[in-house]
């Protein structure tokens, strides 16, 4: 669903929407700058014109405290360097949100932040729930009728029956389905899985809304990058060494990393 905003005036100049896009995320592991610079030249000499122009998030997550605080005005310049736009950090500890601000860099709460967030205000919805619920008197047939037509629909499954070219783009809030080629170039979005019954050789990334147990299944692997809720693998980078290059496979995300097996 897209969100619009729009002025009230009879000639607007611009309008507002909402929409979903999937954003890299560099996950730090360490604060060292000549470290990350040297895992930047690794990643980019494999594919230089991949990153151009990337947008990315970095994610201070898993950094621990004792970690040395990092100069973001440098980071954002390494970046730079490699293709890569810095357009917000997540995460991390209250000094990395206050060095966010002085940079002039958006903060974004770590999904464990936002998660203990939503929690709380679920406790409390449920608390004014049960209350309403005691004083209507509501018996458990009407409260279960109650809840299953409140309950969200299921999200649907997009199926695509044409090639999907190069520098085309599709997106599947659920499940999605292609049963012909995937071209070099071309990028496919799904909240859930993606099946692709015929050649893959371009992007596929599953999950995209988080969701981890998210599965890409093709019949001819050759993708150029496959991911599933953000972790991302390049395979076509070691393509001659790799003995599934070519079969039928199933990708899945297991602790973390991505685990391609024949199918």
């Amino acid at each position: 669903m897209t969100l619009q905003l729009q002025t009230g005036t009879a000639a607007a100049a611009f309008k507002m929407t909402g929409g979903i896009y999937t954003l890299t995320t560099l996950e730090l592991h360490s604060t060292n700058p000549a470290d990350i610079t040297n895992q930047l030249e690794n990643m980019t000499r494999k594919a230089p014109n991949f990153f151009q122009q990337t947008p990315v998030i970095i994610a201070f997550d898993q950094l621990s405290p004792e970690q040395p605080s990092i100069d973001l005005y440098q980071l954002r310049h390494s970046l730079q360097q490699f293709g890569l736009i810095l357009i917000a950090v997540r995460g991390g500890q209250k000094s990395h949100k206050q060095d966010a601000m002085m940079a002039g860099i958006p903060w974004l709460p770590s999904p464990r932040q936002r998660s203990r967030e939503e929690e709380s205000t679920e406790d409390a919805e449920t608390n004014v729930v049960i209350m309403q619920k005691t004083r209507s008197g509501s018996s458990p047939a009407a409260e279960a009728q109650s809840q299953a037509e409140t309950a969200p629909a299921l999200q649907k499954t997009t199926l695509i029956e044409h090639p999907v070219r190069s520098g085309q783009q599709v997106y599947a809030e659920g499940d999605l389905v292609i049963t012909a080629p995937v071209s070099s170039g071309a990028e496919l979005l799904a909240g859930g899985n993606i099946h692709v019954y015929g050649p893959l050789r371009g992007r596929a990334l599953a999950g995209v809304n988080g969701n981890g147990d998210a599965r890409i299944f093709c019949l001819q692997f050759e993708a150029e990058l496959i991911s599933i809720n953000g972790q991302y693998k390049m395979p076509s980078a070691s393509s001659s060494s790799d003995p599934l290059w070519g079969s039928s496979v199933i990708v899945s995300l297991e602790e973390q990393s991505l685990h391609i097996k024949k199918l």
